[in-house]
C-alpha cells in the first residue's frame, strides 16, 4: 500500500481482499485524505467503518469527501442513515479526536445532492475537499482471468460479475498425494487392476448412457405406438363384431324362408 502525487493529487494503491485497487484523489485536501485511507486500511481490526471504506472503494463508483466539524458528525450520521446516504467517516484510531476539530467523511458522488440537502437544512458547515475515483488494476484482472480461464470457470465480461463467478466458484481439492511414490510404483495392490476396470466400465457407461431428452423422446414415440395398435385391434375387433352380426341376420331369413 503506497501513495503517489502532491497535494492537489494523490494515488493511493492498495490490496482489498486480493485485488489491487487505485484510487486516484484530487482535491486540495488529496494528500490528506490518501494518508487516512492508507492509516485505516492498514488496521487490523475489522471495523465497520473499514468494511464500509473497502466497499466504496472496490465498487469503482465516484466519490467525493465533505469536510465537517467533528461537533457534527453525530448529527451527520443520524440524518445520513435516515436520508439512505452510505458514507465512511475517516478517523484514524490512534487520534480520538481530530486535531483540527475536522472529520473528513466519503460519500458517492450520486449521493451529493442528499449531503447538500442535509448540510443545509440543518446549518452544518462541509467543505467538498477532494474527489476521489477508484478502480481496479487492470494486469490484476488479467491475471484472474487467466487462472480462472486455467482452472475452467466460465469467465463473464463484465468486471463485477467476472470477480464475484471468480470467488464463488469453489477450488477443487487436489488428490491426496502418496507419502512415498517410489514405493507406490513397485508396489501394485491386487484390487488396483480391477478398480481400474471397474472405473474404465463405469465411464464408457456414463458415455453411452443416454440423456433425459432422449429418453423422454422414446417413451413418447413407444406411446405413440402403443395407441396405435390399441386403435388397430379396436377396428379389428369391430369389424369381427359386424362379420358376426350380419351373419347372424342372414341364417335367421333363411329360418324364415
Amino acid at each position: 500500500m503506497n501513495s503517489s502525487g502532491d497535494a492537489a493529487e494523490s494515488i493511493v494503491r492498495m490490496s482489498l481482499q486480493g485485488f489491487e485497487v487505485a484510487a486516484k484523489i484530487t482535491g486540495s485536501g488529496a494528500k490528506n485524505v490518501g494518508a487516512l485511507i492508507i492509516a485505516i486500511m492498514k488496521d487490523k481490526k475489522q471495523t465497520k467503518g473499514k468494511t464500509s471504506l473497502t466497499n466504496m472503494l472496490k465498487s469503482g463508483k465516484e466519490l467525493k469527501v465533505f469536510s465537517i466539524k467533528q461537533d457534527d458528525l453525530k448529527k451527520f450520521t443520524e440524518e445520513a442513515k435516515r436520508y439512505g446516504v452510505l458514507y465512511s467517516a475517516l478517523i484514524d484510531k490512534r487520534q480520538k479526536n481530530s486535531p483540527d476539530g475536522i472529520v473528513d467523511i466519503m460519500v458517492r458522488a450520486e449521493d451529493a445532492s442528499k449531503i447538500n440537502r442535509i448540510v443545509t437544512r440543518f446549518k452544518l458547515s462541509a467543505v467538498n475537499t477532494a474527489n476521489i475515483k477508484s478502480e481496479i488494476e487492470k494486469e490484476m484482472i488479467d491475471k484472474t482471468i487467466k487462472e480462472a480461464m486455467e482452472k475452467g470457470v466460465e469467465v463473464k465480461s463484465v468486471e463485477d460479475q467476472l470477480v464475484d463467478d471468480i470467488l464463488s466458484k469453489p477450488i477443487q481439492k487436489e488428490e491426496k498425494e502418496v507419502s512415498n511414490p517410489n514405493l507406490a510404483k513397485t508396489e501394485k495392490s491386487p484390487q488396483s487392476e480391477p478398480s481400474l476396470k471397474n472405473k474404465s466400465k463405469s465411464e464408457e457407461g456414463t458415455k453411452s448412457k443416454p440423456s433425459v431428452r432422449e429418453t423422454l423422446k422414446e417413451i413418447k414415440k413407444e406411446q405413440a405406438q402403443e395407441k396405435v395398435k390399441e386403435k388397430d385391434l379396436d377396428k379389428g375387433f369391430a369389424k369381427k363384431e359386424k362379420n358376426k352380426s350380419t351373419k347372424i341376420k342372414h341364417k335367421k331369413s333363411k329360418e324364415r324362408g
